[in-house]
């Protein structure tokens, strides 16, 4: 039986060279974050103001971490056994009810969102139990289920509040589950993600993401005319997109679970998880961003859009320096590696250079035609640089010298 097929004990070894492949429930349970990021984009493009985008910001790192909760359980203790299976369905249902939720006034709906989220941090607390009386479960895991029963409760307290008291407990329930996870990450040998696996997950939320962007784009082109003139920077703006497409999945995304598997860097693979969620969280805006009238006659709406554009897609250049530098900072002495520092690498200084000129570009004022020409320039040279980038060949490279099937190092 391969590792896909039984469930490990906590802390036994897991045979890496068995394969772990993404299953159909892993994708219907994914598909939901399609609908639950719409849902956010949707929200945040109705509230374009700074207290809009804070309780944007709150309720999207609420979905993202319900979404890590399950693909954290999966890829360290299997996604098959009967634990998992029902857990997640359970899980389904609490998502769905949690993407209903986010539209709406909170004073109306912030009670349902807080209840549908502690259904889901119930049921990963069940997934939990449930495998634990299968197959033991050590000291690390229960102070981890511990400190989401006690966040849970948290949860529940806030859902009939409303303003800064629920945000307040929603904060602090969101703050509890990261102190806790990273001090069981630090203090406890926990069994480490499928080193194939897990990436793979990860990456399902980055197309995900785009995918959201996408519709936007393709919405707001369906309320143009039909002429290319009209058309034309939606299809500049669907170029950027496949070239942030490009830009993440030509990255060595599986290195940092290797490595964490092979060598001992958990704390590599923990900071390159965390860095997806301002990844993700751009992606949302940026989604927002395309999907506004850039060719609106009304010169501040025209200009609010170029704002969430070009501020979202900065960050999504930042983020994806964040995302590399944290993946390879272990290996910044190994042989082979480009002796340059991984900030200063061809692909982080164009990307770093690319968000200062996108800001810029909000300085100039240009209509909508000159202004997306503006971005997707700058978004292809971005892409090439980093295509080009000896540091990322050789990441790649290194990333296939790591065998999945190497024990432990």
């Amino acid at each position: 039986m391969t590792w896909g097929q039984q469930d490990v004990r906590p802390g036994q070894h897991r045979p890496e060279a068995a394969s772990q492949r993404v299953s159909w429930l892993e994708l219907f349970f994914d598909l939901l974050f399609v609908t639950a990021f719409d849902q956010l984009a949707q929200r945040y493009g109705k509230q374009l103001s700074l207290p809009g985008f804070g309780i944007f910001a709150l309720m999207f790192v609420a979905v993202w971490w319900a979404w890590l909760g399950n693909t954290s359980f999966a890829a360290r203790y299997g996604n098959v056994g009967r634990p998992y299976r029902w857990g997640t369905l359970l899980q389904i249902v609490a998502t769905a009810m949690l993407a209903l939720a986010i539209q709406g006034d909170l004073k109306d709906v912030g009670w349902l969102f807080a209840a549908a989220y502690a259904a889901g941090r119930v049921a990963l607390i069940l997934i939990y139990a449930w495998h634990g009386r299968q197959n033991g479960m050590p000291e690390g895991e229960r102070r981890l289920v511990g400190g989401f029963v006690v966040s849970t409760l948290l949860w529940v307290l806030s859902a009939p509040l409303h303003g800064a008291a629920q945000w307040g407990l929603w904060i602090g329930a969101l703050l509890l589950d990261l102190v806790v996870s990273l001090y069981v990450e630090s203090r406890y040998q926990r069994e480490q993600p499928h080193q194939e696996h897990y990436p793979e997950r990860v990456g399902t939320l980055i197309i995900i993401s785009l995918g959201s962007a996408i519709t936007n784009l393709v919405i707001s082109a369906g309320h143009q005319q039909l002429r290319f003139s009209d058309q034309l920077p939606m299809l500049l703006a669907l170029v950027c997109t496949l070239a942030l497409w490009r830009m993440y999945f030509d990255e060595a995304n599986g290195l940092p679970a290797r490595l964490a598997a092979q060598r001992g860097h958990r704390s590599t693979l923990l900071s390159w998880t965390y860095a997806h969620l301002p990844l993700t969280l751009a992606l949302t805006v940026l989604a927002v961003g395309l999907g506004l009238d850039i060719r609106s006659g009304d010169r501040y709406s025209a200009l609010q859009a170029q704002v969430v554009i070009s501020s979202s897609l900065a960050s999504v250049f930042l983020s994806l320096v964040l995302v590399r530098v944290l993946a390879a900072q272990p290996l910044r002495h190994e042989p082979g590696l480009v002796r340059t520092p991984l900030h200063f690498s061809l692909s982080s200084v164009a990307r770093l250079v690319g968000a200062g000129l996108l800001l810029g570009l909000l300085a100039l004022h240009l209509p909508a035609l000159p202004y997306m020409l503006g971005v997707t320039g700058l978004t292809l040279a971005v892409a090439v640089a980093s295509w080009r980038d000896p540091v990322r060949q050789n990441l790649t490279e290194l990333e296939e010298q790591l065998d999945p099937g190497l024990p432990p190092g």
